[in-house]
Parts: C-alpha cells; structure tokens; sequence
C-alpha cells in the first residue's frame, strides 16, 4: 500500500517534479554560459532529453500506478482530462 502511495504521488505531481528538474538545469547552465560555454551548450541538450525521457517516465509511472491499484483493489479517481464515467 505505501509503495502505491509514492507512486500515486509521483504520477500526480509529476508535472512540478519536471518543472523543478528543469530549471535546476537552466540554473547550472545560466553561470556555465559565461564560465565554459560548450557546457551550456550541453545541457540545452540534456534539457530536451530529459523532456523526450520524462514522456516514457510519466507513461511508465501511470502503468505501475493502474496496475498496483488494480491489484490492491483501489479505487483510483479520475484523472485530469479524464471521463468520470
């Protein structure tokens, strides 16, 4: 049951998650820009990678929650942009 819970909660507030991770890297790559510059450069790279990778992350994290909550007999709500019915 907890190991549901921190996935539920991962696969909820994955979107700030990603945000977080984001601008983490646009924090070390503002300083890198005058410092070593190739190094931004990379990590405007690394920014669209973890941007591809955070797609199959969130697809991967809605499988295991559905999975686990079928399993545990849980009664999942709704999710955003999702048919109640």
């Amino acid at each position: 049951m907890r190991i549901w819970r921190i996935i539920h909660t991962l696969r909820v507030n994955f979107s700030f998650l990603l945000l977080g991770v984001l601008i983490c890297e646009g924090l070390l790559a503002l300083p890198l820009m005058f410092i070593f510059p190739p190094a931004a450069l990379l990590l405007v790279f690394i920014g669209l990678l973890t941007l591809a990778l955070s797609i199959v992350i969130q697809a991967m994290l809605r499988m295991m929650d559905e999975a686990l909550a079928r399993r545990l007999g849980i009664e999942m709500p709704p999710g955003e942009g999702e048919d109640p019915a």
